[in-house]
């Protein structure tokens, strides 16, 4: 009997083709057991020297076990494929971390949505996928674009990261998230709750982190995608992938690839009323280009990436007549989004690794007010103070070091954030540059039985907003932010039961537009604000949580949370004089949040079927006279899935109900929205060797368009009048095409 002592490699992917990253593995022979645990490209390394004739009688993967998977040490180097839902009950994620845990594993209340529940949603960007969670409150606004809430927080207050990288570029507090395209999305994981400790100022809300695809070793595709619709939407976009690998003399392996993808968005605009100029839904023109080098050894790992997004909005007026001429207005709004981020992970031991992250983003927007002759077709800029341009760019540093002993303590995590933001723009009067370093921490205690605790910590020096804790030694410039704590808590109750509870302090901090903005014109009066505080907020969360792999063929998820946020200094964009309708950024005062929600997912043999459910309750000032007002919002969600593997063939149904809705404006005047529901429904087949995939369905069944909110008045800052609201541009017939090559 003999015996080598080689490295060999397996690949673990589960029935769809997607790797299983992260997974804990159990071999078990008659030497006994050995655990590894997958790497991001589903792999684990043997070193171990097999015997031959030995074979390996069973795999452990989490809680479910694969008896007599038949894989002698001869056929070890090679894909394994896991026919079951490990990933679907128990997927893996890495936001506020360098390794990868699994939902069992994690302190953080986790949701994870994967590529493929993205690609059968028929979504087109972010705000699609979002729209179709509990708890996610979406806002259309004909030039802001789709804004977002989460928690019952204001999207100034969610933090949106890409790959762990702050987005930049925000409208009124708000990123508009539906210039977040889905063609590049891996995975998007969402934290609900303060992660101000991990990720700094504006995570009160929680955070959406967007992961996006990566080349895996050895792996290489192609790929055209072409989407079609009825209300005019026509995308189309390629992308390239591939992976090497070569040894080099010294039997040292590396590994390299690439992924380039470009593509073009077009949208012609819809309106529900044709004898006017202007559209309910403003055309827009979208393209886009991506490219990512990395190179990974088994010591370090390269990632580089960069990025390119343009956007053109048109807004037209109606026409107006005159004796000699007809005569319209176009505002043009440009957008210019450029993405850098180098990240390099680095594995100093089996227990210690080290992640380096340095990005640096650019954000350009232009508006152009031009008077078009409607019989000539020519166009003049209007007055200067009608045009505008705002230029934002950020500079993030940002540093982990993990460390994992077999010890009480089993997770050790200590950071830095470095984060250079600055806002130029002819209606910020002063120097919009804000400054940020950050030094934070975590520690995860197993010591008691079944019991995980992790307080963290983080401190912080901002330039605009803190207390010099002695000012007679450390000078008058060093300003330290409240001293942000959070503490999470799991609990394992029985193998598939665990019980979570969190509190976590949130700090933001104003931004240059809420402190230095100046907008004075014949139909304008707005005013920042240097005296502005900064919010603080207090934050509690606690859920239960069921995961079970019953069988290769069914599982079954149950999840119960609730949640509490409690806000102070909350800044708002207030009328504070009528007569000169002067508007002014303020604190308010308080602004309560809290709500529960619940959800299950259940797989049984072809059937993939979760419902979910959320209530947020709503307490907040409409100005600092003002007693506090309350709000409610019960949302819910159904989608059903069936496969038919032997043909290829699935059916796709997502269905979502928003109750009544209610909110303010800036004025202080109460709005109402009157329910409603958005269902798609949709037909997916593969073909040639699941080369070429066809989706043919119907996004909002219903015919939902634009609802009247009731108990507006018109004006508030951006008012136009008109109290309808727009949540669809109507029922849509679509075609989505794949092919993979």
């Amino acid at each position: 009997m003999c015996a080598q002592d080689r490295s060999r490699t397996i690949t673990f992917v589960d029935q769809e083709g997607n790797v299983m990253m992260g997974i804990p593995i159990v071999f078990e022979n008659a030497r006994g057991k050995t655990q590894y645990t997958t790497n991001e490209n589903g792999e684990i390394s043997i070193s171990d020297s097999l015997p031959y004739n030995i074979y390996i009688q069973s795999i452990e993967i989490g809680s479910f076990a694969i008896n007599n998977p038949k894989i002698s040490e001869k056929e070890i180097s090679k894909t394994f494929v896991i026919n079951s839902n490990l990933q679907r009950i128990n997927p893996v994620s890495i936001t506020g971390s360098i390794q990868p845990k699994l939902a069992t594993a994690n302190p953080y209340s986790v949701t994870t949505i994967s590529k493929t529940t993205i690609q059968n949603m028929g979504a087109q960007n972010l705000g699609e996928v979002l729209q179709n969670q509990s708890g996610v409150q979406l806002n259309q606004d004909p030039s802001l674009g789709t804004t977002m809430q989460l928690q019952g927080l204001g999207g100034q207050n969610v933090k949106i990261l890409i790959n762990g990288v702050p987005m930049i570029g925000r409208l009124n507090g708000n990123i508009d998230v539906s210039q977040i395209l889905a063609n590049n999305i891996e995975r998007i994981e969402i934290i609900e709750g303060p992660m101000s400790v991990v990720y700094g100022t504006d995570a009160i809300g929680g955070i959406i982190n967007v992961i996006t695809k990566r080349p895996l070793k050895n792996q290489s595709s192609a790929n055209l995608k072409y989407f079609s619709d009825w209300v005019g939407n026509q995308n189309i976009d390629a992308g390239i992938m591939q992976g090497f690998s070569h040894k080099s003399k010294n039997n040292f392996n590396h590994h390299y690839g690439y992924n380039l993808d470009l593509g073009r968005y077009f949208f012609d605009g819809m309106d529900f009323n044709t004898n006017t100029r202007s559209l309910d839904w403003k055309p827009k023109t979208k393209l886009f280009a991506n490219l990512g080098l990395n190179y990974a050894n088994k010591f370090v790992k390269q990632s580089n990436s960069g990025s390119i997004f343009l956007e053109r909005l048109t807004d037209r007026s109606d026409a107006e007549f005159n004796l000699v001429s007809v005569t319209g207005y176009n505002n043009y709004f440009n957008t210019v989004r450029a993405d850098f981020t180098s990240i390099t992970e680095i594995n100093l031991s089996k227990k210690a690794s080290l992640q380096l992250q340095n990005s640096h983003n650019i954000y350009y927007r232009t508006k152009s007010m031009v008077r078009r002759n409607l019989v000539t077709g020519t166009e003049t800029l209007t007055r200067p103070e009608d045009q505008d341009t705002t230029l934002n760019t950020q500079i993030n540093l940002r540093g982990l070091f993990q460390y994992t002993p077999k010890s009480v303590l089993s997770d050790i995590l200590i950071g830095y954030e470095y984060q250079n933001e600055d806002i130029q723009t002819q209606r910020i009067l002063k120097d919009g540059r804000i400054q940020d370093f950050a030094l934070f921490g975590s520690v995860e205690y197993t010591g008691i039985r079944k019991l995980q605790i992790k307080p963290s910590l983080r401190i912080a020096y901002n330039n605009r907003f803190g207390r010099n804790p002695m000012p007679g030694i450390l000078g008058d410039n060093l300003k330290l932010a409240p001293i942000v704590p959070s503490i999470q808590l799991k609990y394992q109750i029985s193998k598939h039961l665990f019980f979570r509870a969190s509190y976590a302090k949130g700090f933001r901090a104003p931004n240059a537009k809420e402190l230095y903005f100046l907008f004075v014109d014949l139909n304008h009066n707005v005013q920042g604000n240097e005296n502005l505080s900064a919010e603080i907020a207090d934050n509690f969360n606690a859920s239960i949580d069921y995961r079970h792999q019953i069988n290769p063929k069914s599982a079954a998820t149950f999840k119960v949370s609730g949640f509490s946020n409690f806000i102070k200094n909350q800044i708002q964009l207030s009328l504070l004089d009528i007569n000169t309708n002067l508007y002014q950024y303020i604190n308010i005062g308080e602004m309560h949040s809290t709500g529960s929600s619940a959800s299950t997912n259940l797989v049984w043999k072809q059937w993939n079927i979760g419902l979910g459910g959320a209530y947020i309750l709503n307490h907040s000032k409409t100005s600092p006279e003002e007693s506090l007002s309350r709000w409610n919002l019960v949302q819910s969600n159904m989608n059903i899935e069936y496969v038919v593997q032997s043909l290829n063939f699935s059916v796709q149904f997502f269905s979502r109900y928003t109750g009544e809705t209610k909110g303010f404006l800036s004025s202080g005047s109460f709005y109402t929205i009157s329910p409603y529901y958005l269902s798609d429904l949709s037909f997916i087949k593969t073909l040639y060797n699941k080369h070429l995939k066809i989706q043919l369905g119907c996004k909002n069944l219903f015919n939902v368009t634009s609802l009247t909110a009731t108990g507006t008045t018109s004006g508030g800052i951006h008012g136009s009048g008109n109290s309808g609201v727009n949540i669809a541009p109507g029922r849509n017939i679509f075609i989505n095409l794949t092919l993979t090559l």
